[in-house]
């Protein structure tokens, strides 16, 4: 195979010619460009090339980025490709509007070459690690036998390659507060129930994420990871908190439900009152951030865990940017 073939491709969508132009110059070395000056020329270039990520400008003619955008997430056979906006600076409070729509990051005009080449080295970096990963749990290697979810291994192999370089993505530990009391009373049965319930919960969020760069694990006992753009995350916690909180209660006792706790003894036979299950959420935003080593982002996802469960009930946490922690 040649050289050429072996380069990723890029579609370039952008209805000016020049712009189209400048960011060949930046990107023929590395990739293989093909351009495209509409969003239905895009659409028919996807559907018959092998397109390894899209470069899509916002504002365009009859069909603008963001629709194109919406037209490649709703076509399931070209739905996975990463989706890169370009925008100009006077567009840039309009960004979030792309994540929305299911964009994976953008780039500013006037084209900056190395951060070009940054952020879309990062999508297919992050598309080649989450096909490796999946490819793994199909094989069987590292797959939860209660939820069918990639395990711990997985993860590690995620987060190491992840805390690399900056990235768009945030990272969400999961974890139920109250779960052992509720194994001690209702046993391992009833718990491995809650396990499968808060799974299919976090499965059914992560699926509805219009972006396909996420993924989701069960880490270990009652604790789950989860990878998503950042831009989602709280939409994506409040989502999972409304069902949770929701569905909960079936799984206890109506005289527990209906008190609101579970009493228990510990081994010295003195009586305890446990509230009900909650689900705890803390998220790092890993854009600007670089950790050494995939344990340091576990263990500040661990410390920002700890701070969240003094807050009552179901909650959730974020890590962002400005270094402060924000509860929702």
């Amino acid at each position: 195979m040649s050289k050429v073939q072996q380069k990723a491709t890029i579609l370039i969508v952008d209805d000016v010619l020049d712009n189209i132009r400048i960011l060949i110059e930046i990107l023929k070395d590395e990739y293989a460009v093909i351009p495209a000056t509409s969003g239905e020329d895009a659409l028919e270039k996807l559907t018959l090339m092998d397109i390894d990520l899209v470069l899509l400008d916002i504002m365009m003619g009859e069909m603008d980025g963001y629709d194109t955008c919406r037209a490649i997430r709703a076509t399931p056979e070209i739905a996975a490709v990463p989706i890169i906006f370009i925008s100009s600076l006077s567009e840039e409070l309009d960004n979030a509007q792309g994540f929305v729509v299911g964009g994976d990051d953008y780039i500013s005009k006037p084209f900056q070459p190395s951060f070009v080449k940054a952020r879309i080295k990062h999508q297919l970096t992050l598309v080649k690690v989450i096909n490796e990963l999946e490819e793994l749990v199909l094989q069987g290697n590292d797959c939860n036998p209660l939820t069918r979810l990639p395990g711990r291994n997985t993860t590690r192999s995620l987060l190491e390659k992840l805390v690399r370089e900056p990235s768009t993505m945030a990272i969400i530990c999961v974890n139920l507060d109250n779960f052992k009391p509720f194994n001690d009373k209702y046993g391992y049965h009833a718990g491995d129930k809650i396990l499968q319930f808060t799974a299919a919960i976090l499965k059914n969020v992560t699926t509805t994420l219009e972006s396909k760069r996420s993924f989701l694990a069960h880490f270990e006992g009652d604790e789950f990871v989860m990878l998503m753009p950042a831009d989602s995350l709280e939409r994506v916690a409040d989502n999972i908190i409304l069902r949770f909180d929701e569905g909960i209660g079936q799984f206890y006792h109506r005289d527990d439900r209906t008190r609101g706790y579970i009493v228990s003894t510990n081994r010295c036979g003195e009586m305890k009152k446990h509230p009900l299950m909650t689900i705890k959420l803390a998220a790092i935003e890993l854009f600007g951030k670089q950790f050494a080593h995939y344990l340091t982002l576990l263990d500040t996802c661990l410390a920002l865990r700890e701070q969240n469960a003094e807050q009552a009930g179901s909650s959730f946490a974020a890590y962002k940017e400005d270094h402060q922690l924000q509860k929702i």
